[in-house]
Protein backbone atom coordinates (compact mmCIF):
# COMPACT_ATOMS: atom_id res chain seq x y z
CA UNK A 1 0.00 0.00 0.00
CA UNK A 2 1.27 3.45 -0.88
CA UNK A 3 2.57 5.23 2.24
CA UNK A 4 0.80 8.50 2.90
CA UNK A 5 2.70 11.08 4.96
CA UNK A 6 0.18 13.87 5.17
CA UNK A 7 0.66 16.48 7.87
CA UNK A 8 -2.20 17.36 10.14
CA UNK A 9 -2.63 18.47 13.75
CA UNK A 10 -6.09 16.96 14.32
CA UNK A 11 -7.60 20.26 15.54
CA UNK A 12 -10.29 22.22 13.73
CA UNK A 13 -13.84 23.45 13.60
CA UNK A 14 -15.11 19.87 13.75
CA UNK A 15 -14.11 19.67 17.42
CA UNK A 16 -16.89 22.10 18.29
CA UNK A 17 -19.43 19.50 17.22
CA UNK A 18 -18.30 16.76 19.62
CA UNK A 19 -20.85 17.87 22.24
CA UNK A 20 -23.65 17.45 19.72
CA UNK A 21 -22.75 13.80 19.21
CA UNK A 22 -23.45 12.40 22.68
CA UNK A 23 -25.86 9.73 21.43
CA UNK A 24 -25.64 6.54 23.48
CA UNK A 25 -24.89 3.49 21.35
CA UNK A 26 -24.18 0.19 23.04
CA UNK A 27 -22.65 -1.15 19.80
CA UNK A 28 -20.03 1.61 19.61
CA UNK A 29 -16.38 0.91 20.35
CA UNK A 30 -13.20 2.92 20.50
CA UNK A 31 -10.34 2.15 18.14
CA UNK A 32 -6.81 3.53 18.26
CA UNK A 33 -4.89 4.20 15.05
CA UNK A 34 -1.18 4.90 14.77
CA UNK A 35 0.04 7.51 12.31
CA UNK A 36 -0.33 6.21 8.71
CA UNK A 37 -2.53 3.28 9.81
CA UNK A 38 -5.56 2.50 7.62
CA UNK A 39 -9.09 2.71 9.00
CA UNK A 40 -10.60 1.29 5.82
CA UNK A 41 -9.74 1.03 2.14
CA UNK A 42 -11.58 1.07 -1.16
CA UNK A 43 -13.55 -2.13 -1.69
CA UNK A 44 -14.06 -2.90 2.00
CA UNK A 45 -17.64 -3.65 3.05
CA UNK A 46 -19.17 -0.77 5.01
CA UNK A 47 -19.90 -2.29 8.39
CA UNK A 48 -19.53 0.81 10.57
CA UNK A 49 -19.67 4.58 10.52
CA UNK A 50 -16.82 6.33 12.32
CA UNK A 51 -16.31 9.51 14.35
CA UNK A 52 -12.87 10.98 14.94
CA UNK A 53 -12.42 11.57 18.67
CA UNK A 54 -8.79 12.75 18.56
CA UNK A 55 -6.28 13.16 15.75
CA UNK A 56 -7.17 13.35 12.07
CA UNK A 57 -7.73 11.19 8.99
CA UNK A 58 -7.03 11.69 5.32
CA UNK A 59 -9.57 10.25 2.88
CA UNK A 60 -8.04 9.64 -0.54
CA UNK A 61 -8.35 7.57 -3.69
CA UNK A 62 -5.55 6.00 -5.75
CA UNK A 63 -6.28 6.03 -9.48
CA UNK A 64 -5.13 3.30 -11.90
CA UNK A 65 -2.23 5.54 -13.00
CA UNK A 66 -1.17 5.69 -9.29
CA UNK A 67 -2.21 9.33 -9.04
CA UNK A 68 -3.37 10.09 -5.48
CA UNK A 69 -6.54 12.18 -5.15
CA UNK A 70 -7.02 13.76 -1.72
CA UNK A 71 -10.77 13.85 -1.06
CA UNK A 72 -10.91 15.36 2.43
CA UNK A 73 -9.25 15.66 5.81
CA UNK A 74 -11.44 14.48 8.68
CA UNK A 75 -10.94 16.24 12.01
CA UNK A 76 -12.06 15.64 15.59
CA UNK A 77 -15.84 15.51 15.91
CA UNK A 78 -16.39 14.67 12.25
CA UNK A 79 -17.93 11.48 10.86
CA UNK A 80 -16.50 9.36 8.05
CA UNK A 81 -17.56 6.20 6.24
CA UNK A 82 -20.95 7.60 5.24
CA UNK A 83 -22.76 7.16 1.90
CA UNK A 84 -25.33 4.96 0.20
CA UNK A 85 -23.03 2.33 -1.33
CA UNK A 86 -22.33 -0.89 0.57
CA UNK A 87 -18.59 -0.71 -0.06
CA UNK A 88 -16.08 2.05 0.51
CA UNK A 89 -14.94 3.88 -2.61
CA UNK A 90 -11.86 5.47 -1.02
CA UNK A 91 -9.20 4.87 1.63
CA UNK A 92 -9.07 6.49 5.08
CA UNK A 93 -5.68 6.73 6.79
CA UNK A 94 -4.60 8.38 10.05
CA UNK A 95 -2.36 11.39 9.44
CA UNK A 96 -1.42 11.50 13.14
CA UNK A 97 -2.11 9.15 16.05
CA UNK A 98 -5.90 9.04 16.33
CA UNK A 99 -8.76 7.54 18.30
CA UNK A 100 -11.90 6.58 16.41
CA UNK A 101 -15.37 5.83 17.74
CA UNK A 102 -17.14 3.09 15.77
CA UNK A 103 -20.94 2.96 15.39
CA UNK A 104 -23.27 0.58 13.61
CA UNK A 105 -24.41 2.01 10.26
CA UNK A 106 -27.98 2.16 11.54
CA UNK A 107 -26.95 4.75 14.12
CA UNK A 108 -26.06 7.34 11.46
CA UNK A 109 -29.47 9.02 11.34
CA UNK A 110 -29.38 9.70 15.06
CA UNK A 111 -25.79 10.89 14.93
CA UNK A 112 -26.47 13.61 12.35
CA UNK A 113 -30.04 14.52 13.31
CA UNK A 114 -29.07 17.58 15.37
CA UNK A 115 -25.62 18.13 13.89
CA UNK A 116 -25.76 20.42 10.85
CA UNK A 117 -22.04 20.12 10.18
CA UNK A 118 -22.00 16.34 9.90
CA UNK A 119 -25.37 16.35 8.14
CA UNK A 120 -23.79 18.50 5.42
CA UNK A 121 -20.82 16.11 5.30
CA UNK A 122 -23.25 13.21 4.85
CA UNK A 123 -24.85 14.90 1.84
CA UNK A 124 -21.40 15.60 0.39
CA UNK A 125 -20.53 11.89 0.79
CA UNK A 126 -23.73 10.94 -1.06
CA UNK A 127 -22.85 13.27 -3.93
CA UNK A 128 -19.32 11.87 -4.16
CA UNK A 129 -20.61 8.30 -4.31
CA UNK A 130 -23.11 9.18 -7.03
CA UNK A 131 -20.27 10.70 -9.04
CA UNK A 132 -18.07 7.66 -8.34
CA UNK A 133 -20.76 5.24 -9.49
CA UNK A 134 -21.46 7.29 -12.62
CA UNK A 135 -17.78 7.45 -13.57
CA UNK A 136 -17.19 3.80 -12.68
CA UNK A 137 -20.12 2.60 -14.75
CA UNK A 138 -18.79 4.55 -17.74
CA UNK A 139 -15.38 2.95 -17.28
CA UNK A 140 -16.86 -0.48 -16.65
CA UNK A 141 -18.67 -0.35 -19.96
CA UNK A 142 -15.24 -0.40 -21.58
CA UNK A 143 -13.36 -2.79 -19.28
CA UNK A 144 -16.12 -5.25 -18.29
CA UNK A 145 -14.65 -6.08 -14.87
CA UNK A 146 -17.77 -8.05 -13.87
CA UNK A 147 -16.93 -10.74 -16.44
CA UNK A 148 -13.41 -11.11 -15.10
CA UNK A 149 -14.59 -11.29 -11.50
CA UNK A 150 -17.33 -13.82 -12.32
CA UNK A 151 -14.77 -16.06 -14.04
CA UNK A 152 -12.49 -15.81 -11.03
CA UNK A 153 -15.27 -16.63 -8.53
CA UNK A 154 -16.42 -19.62 -10.58
CA UNK A 155 -12.86 -20.97 -10.74
CA UNK A 156 -12.41 -20.52 -6.99
CA UNK A 157 -15.79 -22.17 -6.36
CA UNK A 158 -14.82 -25.21 -8.45
CA UNK A 159 -11.47 -25.44 -6.67
CA UNK A 160 -13.14 -25.37 -3.25
CA UNK A 161 -15.65 -28.02 -4.36
CA UNK A 162 -12.88 -30.28 -5.70
CA UNK A 163 -11.17 -30.04 -2.32
CA UNK A 164 -14.30 -31.11 -0.45
CA UNK A 165 -15.38 -27.68 0.75
CA UNK A 166 -18.62 -25.75 0.29
CA UNK A 167 -18.42 -24.34 -3.28
CA UNK A 168 -21.00 -21.67 -2.49
CA UNK A 169 -18.86 -20.04 0.22
CA UNK A 170 -15.57 -18.21 -0.30
CA UNK A 171 -13.58 -17.25 2.78
CA UNK A 172 -12.92 -13.50 2.73
CA UNK A 173 -9.23 -13.73 3.61
CA UNK A 174 -7.79 -12.79 0.22
CA UNK A 175 -6.45 -9.26 -0.08
CA UNK A 176 -8.52 -7.19 -2.52
CA UNK A 177 -5.37 -5.71 -3.98
CA UNK A 178 -4.02 -9.19 -4.82
CA UNK A 179 -7.24 -10.18 -6.60
CA UNK A 180 -7.43 -6.84 -8.45
CA UNK A 181 -3.84 -7.24 -9.67
CA UNK A 182 -4.46 -10.85 -10.73
CA UNK A 183 -7.50 -9.81 -12.77
CA UNK A 184 -5.83 -6.73 -14.24
CA UNK A 185 -8.27 -4.34 -12.53
CA UNK A 186 -7.97 -1.38 -10.19
CA UNK A 187 -9.29 -1.88 -6.65
CA UNK A 188 -12.07 0.63 -7.45
CA UNK A 189 -13.19 -1.44 -10.45
CA UNK A 190 -13.04 -4.63 -8.39
CA UNK A 191 -15.31 -2.98 -5.82
CA UNK A 192 -17.68 -1.94 -8.62
CA UNK A 193 -17.76 -5.50 -10.03
CA UNK A 194 -18.60 -6.89 -6.60
CA UNK A 195 -21.41 -4.36 -6.29
CA UNK A 196 -22.75 -5.25 -9.76
CA UNK A 197 -22.88 -8.97 -8.96
CA UNK A 198 -24.46 -8.25 -5.59
CA UNK A 199 -27.15 -6.05 -7.14
CA UNK A 200 -27.96 -8.89 -9.57
CA UNK A 201 -28.54 -11.18 -6.60
CA UNK A 202 -25.67 -13.50 -7.54
CA UNK A 203 -23.48 -12.97 -4.47
CA UNK A 204 -23.86 -11.66 -0.95
CA UNK A 205 -21.60 -10.95 1.98
CA UNK A 206 -21.61 -13.70 4.59
CA UNK A 207 -20.59 -12.20 7.95
CA UNK A 208 -18.35 -12.25 9.77
CA UNK A 209 -15.85 -13.05 7.00
CA UNK A 210 -16.87 -14.47 3.67
CA UNK A 211 -18.70 -14.24 0.38
CA UNK A 212 -21.64 -16.47 -0.57
CA UNK A 213 -22.23 -17.38 -4.22
CA UNK A 214 -26.03 -17.47 -4.52
CA UNK A 215 -26.27 -18.48 -8.18
CA UNK A 216 -23.19 -20.22 -9.57
CA UNK A 217 -24.84 -21.15 -12.92
CA UNK A 218 -25.58 -17.48 -13.59
CA UNK A 219 -22.01 -16.56 -12.65
CA UNK A 220 -20.81 -19.20 -15.12
CA UNK A 221 -23.01 -17.67 -17.83
CA UNK A 222 -21.49 -14.24 -17.20
CA UNK A 223 -17.99 -15.72 -17.15
CA UNK A 224 -18.50 -17.20 -20.64
CA UNK A 225 -18.23 -13.68 -22.09
CA UNK A 226 -14.47 -14.03 -22.25
CA UNK A 227 -13.60 -11.60 -25.05
CA UNK A 228 -12.22 -9.01 -22.64
CA UNK A 229 -10.65 -11.32 -20.07
CA UNK A 230 -6.93 -10.46 -19.90
CA UNK A 231 -4.40 -12.98 -21.21
CA UNK A 232 -2.91 -13.12 -17.71
CA UNK A 233 -6.18 -14.62 -16.46
CA UNK A 234 -6.93 -16.82 -19.47
CA UNK A 235 -3.50 -18.42 -19.34
CA UNK A 236 -3.29 -18.78 -15.56
CA UNK A 237 -2.10 -22.20 -14.40
CA UNK A 238 -3.62 -24.13 -11.52
CA UNK A 239 -0.56 -23.21 -9.44
CA UNK A 240 -1.03 -19.50 -10.08
CA UNK A 241 -4.71 -19.70 -9.26
CA UNK A 242 -4.03 -21.63 -6.07
CA UNK A 243 -1.40 -19.07 -5.00
CA UNK A 244 -3.94 -16.29 -5.46
CA UNK A 245 -6.78 -17.85 -3.49
CA UNK A 246 -4.72 -19.28 -0.63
Amino acid sequence: MLRMDIAGDGNGAGAANVAALTIQDTDSSLRTLARNELLFEAGDVKEKVYRVETGALCVYRIHPDLRVEIIEHVLAGELVGMGFLDRHTANARATVDATIRCYERGALEGLIEDDEHNKARYHDAIEREFAFRRDSLASAARERPMVRLAAFLVAVSHRIGDEGGDPSFIDDTVDCGVIADFLGLSVDLLALALMQLEMRGLIETAPPHGLRLKDVPSLEAIAEERDNVPVKWAAATDEELRATIQ
